[in-house]
This record gives structure tokens, C-alpha cells and sequence, in this order.
């Protein structure tokens, strides 16, 4: 064999070797190196809910939070959990435990208001006077989750409006908080009735119309732009019997059984025994708490 000969079945070979290794870590598996701690959390923080709110109403709730989202990425939807007692933080910034399900049986698709950077969600069917702990999970179309939103607590509560006569000019010249219903001023449930003396409007306990009627103490809260405002407060202002009232002005009202409302009196109209108040009502059914 000549030299040219030679040199040319030597790059024969090398080519040959060269293809076959190029075949053989092409068609190898790329290696896969565990993803570190920070890579996982980042995971779990993206899409997560934010600025959870709870608005408790009568025997439900009204949820709403930020979707925290891009609009290009696809969602299943949501999980909302709703329990009795309140989650441990291992829990909100990690995998739920497997006892504690969903309130909802499959996703929260979201509400149908095309605005994507909000979700509401309605929950009723609930229990006045019980404490429920809300937190909200972003559920993707592979079933992984987000970390939860913020954790919020509320407490569902009669609430509603009604018409309160001048004392003894109707039948509903009182109003008992837990019944949820005008009642005669000198009713045995009544909580309040209403009445004017020397240009003044006031409303009143019942008892100083018969000491055999239920005692109630009112506080005075000031203005107020609606009947949610102040929904937590404390009182260190001595209560009274009867209180001098204006309209857009709110007041609480303990009753003869412990339990709080807050009230607000949306208009005064009329005169004389035809004198009538417009007055919104939220009434917290556990007794001693200020909580609304």
C-alpha cells in the first residue's frame, strides 16, 4: 500500500469513528440535573392570588382577590378552601395536607366579567355567627398549584334595611335585630323605637316606655360614607339610653341579650307623627363582638 493509499484509509476511519459517536450522544438522554430550591419557589409564586378580601353577608360570603397573572398564560382555574379553623403557614407557602379539600368540587373557571385582573366568587349556604378562614390557589391545566393568597377570616351576619315609624303612628315603630323584623314599639322583642322632641330625632331603648321592655345602649360612631365602614371597631365611650340621630351618621346598639348591631340611618323624612327613618342594619349574632 502507497502512502497516499494509507492516508486516505486512516481518514476513512476517523470519519467512520466521528459519525458513530455523533449518533451515539445524539440519540443519549440529556442528562437531568435536580432543580434547585429557589427554581421550585419561584414555581410556586408565579400566578399566585393576591389581596384575597372576604365580605361577610347574611349567611355568605363575597370573595375577591388579584390574579397576580400574565393574560397569555392558560389556567385551569381555581381552588377555594374554606374551613373552621385557621391554616398553619407550613401550609399556606406549601402543599396542602390531603384532609383539607377544595370548597369547590372542580376548578373556579372565574366570574364572568371579562376584566381578567380580579376574580369574584359568591359562597352562601352558610352559618351566621360561624368564623370561616378563606384562601384562594391557582390550579394549572397539568394540576399543579400555586401557593395560596393571603389567609382571611370573616364571620357571615344578618344585615338588611328597613322603615321605622314615629313611636305608636304604625305597627313598625320598632324593629327586633333578631328576629330581622319591624315589631310594635312596645313589643316584647323590640330593640329600639324612634321619636322627636324640641326639633331633635332620637332613638331610644324600649324600656323607658315600660320597665317590663327590653334594655338597649347606643353608641354613637359619627358620619360614616356607608354601613360597612368601621367593620371592626372597640367602644370607650359611655353608652346611652336614648341618642340624639342624623341622617348619614351611624350608631351601635347592644341589646338585652349581649348581641351588637350597627346601624346607619340613611334619610329622615316627613313631620310631625308622619316623621319616618330609612335606617340600614348589620346585627352580629355572637354576643359581645364587635364585628362586623
Amino acid at each position: 500500500m502507497s502512502p497516499s493509499d494509507g492516508a486516505r484509509h486512516n481518514m476513512r476511519y476517523l470519519l467512520l469513528v466521528a459519525a458513530f459517536l455523533f449518533l451515539f450522544i445524539g440519540c443519549t438522554p440529556a442528562k437531568r440535573f435536580p432543580r434547585d430550591e429557589g427554581e421550585i419557589r419561584k414555581e410556586l409564586y408565579f400566578c399566585a392570588p393576591t389581596k384575597l378580601s372576604v365580605k361577610p353577608g347574611n349567611r355568605n360570603l363575597f370573595l375577591k382577590w388579584n390574579t397576580n397573572c400574565p393574560p397569555n398564560v392558560l389556567l385551569s382555574g381555581y381552588n377555594v378552601y374554606l374551613v373552621r379553623e385557621p391554616l398553619d403557614d407550613r401550609y399556606l407557602d406549601g402543599e396542602m395536607p390531603s384532609r383539607i379539600k377544595p370548597y369547590n368540587s372542580a376548578p373556579y373557571p372565574g366570574d364572568t366579567d371579562p376584566e381578567g385582573s380580579f376574580e369574584t366568587m359568591l359562597i352562601d349556604n352558610l352559618e351566621n355567627g360561624r368564623e370561616y378562614f378563606v384562601t384562594v390557589r391557582t390550579v394549572f391545566p397539568d394540576g399543579n398549584l400555586s401557593i395560596s393568597s393571603n389567609q382571611v377570616s370573616a364571620i357571615c351576619r344578618p344585615e338588611g334595611e328597613f322603615r321605622l315609624a314615629f313611636r305608636y303612628a304604625d305597627t313598625n315603630d320598632g324593629f327586633s335585630f333578631a328576629a330581622g323584623k319591624p315589631v310594635r314599639a312596645d313589643a316584647s322583642g323590640n330593640d329600639l323605637y324612634f321619636f322627636s322632641k324640641d326639633g331633635f330625632d332620637y332613638i331610644s331603648s324600649p324600656h323607658r316606655l315600660n320597665g317590663f321592655l327590653r334594655e338597649s345602649q347606643f353608641y354613637s360612631l359619627g358620619a360614616t360614607r356607608d354601613i360597612y365602614q368601621h367593620s371592626k371597631f372597640s367602644l370607650d365611650i359611655p353608652s346611652m339610653d336614648r341618642i340624639p340621630i342624623r341622617a348619614k351618621e351611624s350608631y351601635a346598639v347592644k341589646t338585652a341579650d349581649g348581641n351588637y348591631a350597627k346601624i346607619r340611618i340613611e334619610s329622615i323624612s316627613g313631620e310631625g307623627k308622619e316623621r319616618r327613618l330609612t335606617v340600614k342594619y348589620i346585627y352580629q349574632t355572637v354576643p359581645n363582638l364587635l364585628r362586623f
